[in-house]
């Protein structure tokens, strides 16, 4: 059987080969540096070393999704974040990120209502490299979607439990479910509740680290991939709440 093509036939395959080294060279200048005019006398490097590269890989890691039928959107429009801060209402007015991420979001799901996978890397201390890390779930939902949420573990705990104790997730994902936290379980729920833990969460994340020299090949979104997919029950889990 022919293997089949997930992109236009006039139009070539995703290509991602790696980022440079010359990537965390940036990084760490920007961090040292973080103000308009070394911005704009670099401009060139962070576009060659850091944005296109992660344009390439989002374009690669939809096509992944799609080569593996996982209903997730990776695309430059929808996984890159802009690099510039909105520093109107922060105390911190350094204008540019140094913290870098990629967003790839399930299929259908809201804008208000986000849930899916997330890579990022960011300076390390020691002036060099960078450290990296991939994940996934829902980061501080908005009220009326944490609400559906805590109502969905309450009725399904038994079904997160077997998703959560899969010899597949907890090979890639040893932490299990991590987040923030109350004190108190919320309203509404008893604290001997079977899932009280995860009831009482404000964040439903899942995550590992990575090496800094998986960003340097172009073997970066098979590794990704991977990852995603072990975390695809949860992800799903937690999306159609």
């Amino acid at each position: 059987m022919a293997k089949k093509i997930f992109y236009a036939p006039d139009e070539p395959a995703p290509v991602f080969d790696g980022f440079q080294k010359e990537m965390f060279k940036f990084l760490h200048g920007l961090k040292k540096n973080n103000n308009k005019a070394w911005f704009e006398a670099h401009r060139e490097d962070y576009e060659h070393y850091l944005r296109e590269p992660s344009k390439a890989l989002a374009a690669r890691m939809g096509a992944y999704f799609r080569e593996h039928n996982m209903p997730v959107t990776g695309n430059a429009k929808t996984s890159l974040f802009r690099i510039n801060r909105d520093i109107r209402f922060s105390a911190d007015k350094f204008p540019y990120k140094t913290h870098i991420g990629l967003s790839f979001p399930l299929e259908n799901t809201k804008k208000e209502e986000w849930c899916g996978y997330y890579m990022g890397f960011d300076p390390t201390k020691t002036g060099k490299g960078v450290s990296v890390f991939a994940g996934g779930g829902v980061w501080m939902p908005i009220p009326p979607h944490l609400k559906k949420i805590r109502s969905k573990i309450a009725a399904k705990h038994k079904e997160l439990n077997k998703i959560l104790n899969q010899s597949s997730f907890k090979k890639i994902y040893p932490k299990g479910l991590t987040g923030e936290s109350l004190k108190r379980i919320p309203q509404g729920y008893s604290e001997d509740h079977p899932a009280a833990k995860y009831l009482k969460m404000k964040s439903f994340l899942f995550g590992c680290d990575l090496k800094e020299s998986d960003l340097l090949t172009d073997d970066l979104p098979e590794v990704l991939g991977k990852i995603f997919l072990a975390g695809l029950p949860l992800a799903q889990f937690l999306g159609k709440a």
